[in-house]
C-alpha cells in the first residue's frame, strides 16, 4: 500500500506503516492548538446562551427568534459548508483549512458586537458557523495521523477537553462583560460608551482566535497521511457514497445517536442560563459564574474519561464500544437531565447539572473515534463533514429552536423554560437509547471488517 505524495507532505515513503509516527512531543504540541481552537470555537458559539435576555430586550425579539438565532443561524453554515470543508481536509493541506476556519470565525464572532438590529446579528452568526465548520474535520483528520490506533481514543478524549474550557470560559467571558461594561464605558467612553454589555462580550471573545489563527499557521506541519486504501487523483462523490452504503447501518448508528445527543446539548447551552435566571431568580453574573465553576471540572473530567473508556472497551475486545459510551449519555439526559429542568429546588437542579456534565462529551468523544475506526484515511475529512452536516442541521438547529417553539406556544410564562427543556431531554435520552441499541450488532460487524485494511502501526 503506496501513499499519495503532495507538496506539503513530502518525499513518499516506500509504505506508510513502516514510516516513524510524528514525535509524541510535537503531535501532544498540535492537540494543545487543537484544544485551544476547539475552546475558542465553543466559546464563539454559546456563550449568546448567557446574553439572551439583554439581548431579546435591546433587538426585541421573542424565544422563538431567539431560538433560531442560537440554532438555525449558526447551523446552516456550519453544517452546509461541513462537506466542501471535509472535501478540503482529505485533499489539500489541513493546517491551512484549520488556520483560516479559526480566522474567519473569530472575525464573525467581534461583528457580532457592532449588529445594531436582529438581521445584522443573524448575519454574524452565521459567519461563525461558517468558519467553525473546519474544526471537527481537521482536528479529527490531523489526529488520526499524528497517534497510532491505539491511542487516538485518549488524544481525542483530550481534544473534547476544549468543548469544556469553552463551555466555562463562554459563562465567564459572558458574566464578566456585563460586570465589567460600566467600568469599560467609564475608563475609555469615547471607545466603548456606544456598546451594549452583550455587544462588548462579543468583540472580546473574538479577538483572541486572530492571533490562535497565525500560531496554528506558523507553528503546525502537516504529517502524513495513513490509513490511505485506494487513493485516487480524481475528485469524484461517488467513493464516498460507496463508502456510506457498504456501512450503512453502523454510520446511522453513531451519527443518529450522537445527532440526538448534540439536539439535547444545544438546548441546554442555549437555555439553561435562561431557565435558571427566569425559574431560580438569579442574574446572568450568578449563572455564569456557577456554571462556568461547575462546568469546567466536570466537563474536563467527562472528556478525559470518555477516552479512557473506550480504551479500556477496547483492550477488552468490544467492538461496541463507542455505542456503549453515546449510549450511557443518552441515558444520562433522559433521566438527569429531565429532574434539573423540572425540580423547584435549586440545589436539586445544579446537583442534577453536575451528573449530565460528567458526561457531557462523551457522545462526540465516542462519534469522532468511532467514526474513523470504520473509515478509510481518504474519506475521514468527508465522513466527518457529513457528521457535522447532520449534527447541525438537526442537532445544532432542532434543540435550540424546539425549546423556543414550546416555551412560546405550548408552555408560556417565566417557568415555561422548565418543562420545554425537560421534553427535549426525555426525547432526546429515549430516542438515542433505542436506535443506539438497534443499531448495536451492525456497528459491532462494520469495525470486524474494517480491521482487514486499518494499519497498527
Amino acid at each position: 500500500m503506496r501513499t499519495r505524495t503532495t507538496a506539503t507532505e513530502g518525499p513518499e515513503p516506500a509504505a506508510a506503516d513502516v514510516v516513524a509516527w510524528p514525535s509524541r512531543g510535537h503531535a501532544w504540541y498540535v492537540v494543545g492548538l487543537l484544544v485551544l481552537a476547539y475552546a475558542l470555537a465553543v466559546v464563539d458559539r454559546i456563550a449568546i446562551g448567557l446574553l439572551v435576555e439583554p439581548i431579546k430586550a435591546d433587538l426585541h425579539i421573542s424565544d422563538t427568534q431567539m431560538g433560531l438565532l442560537q440554532g438555525l443561524a449558526f447551523a446552516v453554515f456550519y453544517s452546509l459548508f461541513g462537506l466542501p470543508l471535509g472535501v478540503l481536509v482529505d485533499r489539500w493541506k489541513r493546517v491551512d483549512v484549520l488556520a483560516m476556519g479559526i480566522f474567519v470565525w473569530s472575525a464573525a464572532t467581534a461583528a457580532c458586537g457592532l449588529a445594531r438590529s436582529y438581521a445584522m446579528l443573524f448575519v454574524g452568526r452565521i459567519g461563525v458557523g461558517a468558519g467553525e465548520g473546519t474544526v471537527t474535520p481537521a482536528s479529527s483528520s490531523l489526529i488520526a495521523d499524528l497517534f497510532r490506533p491505539n491511542e487516538r481514543s485518549r488524544a481525542y478524549g483530550v481534544f473534547m477537553v476544549g468543548g469544556a474550557i469553552g463551555t466555562a470560559l463562554s459563562y465567564v467571558v459572558g458574566s464578566g462583560a456585563i460586570l465589567m461594561a460600566s467600568t469599560l464605558r467609564d475608563w475609555s467612553p469615547g471607545l466603548f460608551g456606544g456598546y451594549a454589555d452583550w455587544q462588548l462580550a462579543f468583540i472580546v471573545m473574538g479577538a483572541p482566535g486572530i492571533l490562535l489563527a497565525l500560531l496554528v499557521n506558523f507553528t503546525l506541519r502537516e504529517p502524513m497521511r495513513r490509513d490511505v486504501v485506494d487513493a485516487g487523483q480524481a475528485f469524484s462523490l461517488t467513493p464516498i457514497f460507496r463508502q456510506l452504503r457498504s456501512n450503512w447501518a453502523a454510520y446511522l448508528a453513531i451519527m443518529g445517536g450522537t445527532v440526538l445527543n448534540v439536539m439535547v446539548v444545544n438546548a441546554q447551552i442555549a437555555w439553561l442560563p435562561t431557565m435558571f435566571i427566569r425559574a431560580h431568580g438569579w442574574t446572568a453574573a450568578q449563572v455564569g459564574a456557577t456554571l462556568g465553576m461547575l462546568g469546567f471540572p466536570a466537563g474536563t473530567f467527562s472528556a478525559l474519561s470518555a477516552g479512557v473508556v473506550l480504551s479500556w472497551l477496547s483492550a477488552r475486545g468490544r467492538t461496541d464500544g463507542p455505542i456503549l459510551v453515546v449510549m450511557l449519555q443518552a441515558l444520562v439526559w433522559a433521566v438527569f437531565g429531565t429532574i434539573k429542568s423540572l425540580t423547584p429546588d435549586t440545589t436539586i437542579a445544579l446537583g442534577a447539572h453536575v451528573v449530565t456534565s460528567l458526561f457531557a462529551i462523551w457522545a462526540v468523544t465516542a462519534a469522532l473515534a468511532g467514526l474513523n475506526q470504520i473509515t478509510p484515511n481518504q474519506f475521514r475529512g468527508q465522513i466527518t463533514a457529513i457528521y457535522t452536516l447532520f449534527t447541525g442541521l438537526v442537532g445544532v438547529t432542532i434543540g435550540p429552536l424546539m425549546v423556543g417553539l414550546l416555551s412560546d406556544h405550548v408552555f408560556p410564562g417565566p417557568k415555561g423554560l422548565q418543562p420545554s427543556l425537560a421534553t427535549m431531554y426525555a426525547v432526546g435520552g429515549i430516542g438515542g437509547v433505542l436506535l443506539l441499541l438497534a443499531a448495536r450488532k451492525s456497528y459491532s460487524d462494520a469495525v470486524i471488517r474494517a480491521r482487514s485494511w486499518t494499519t497498527n502501526g
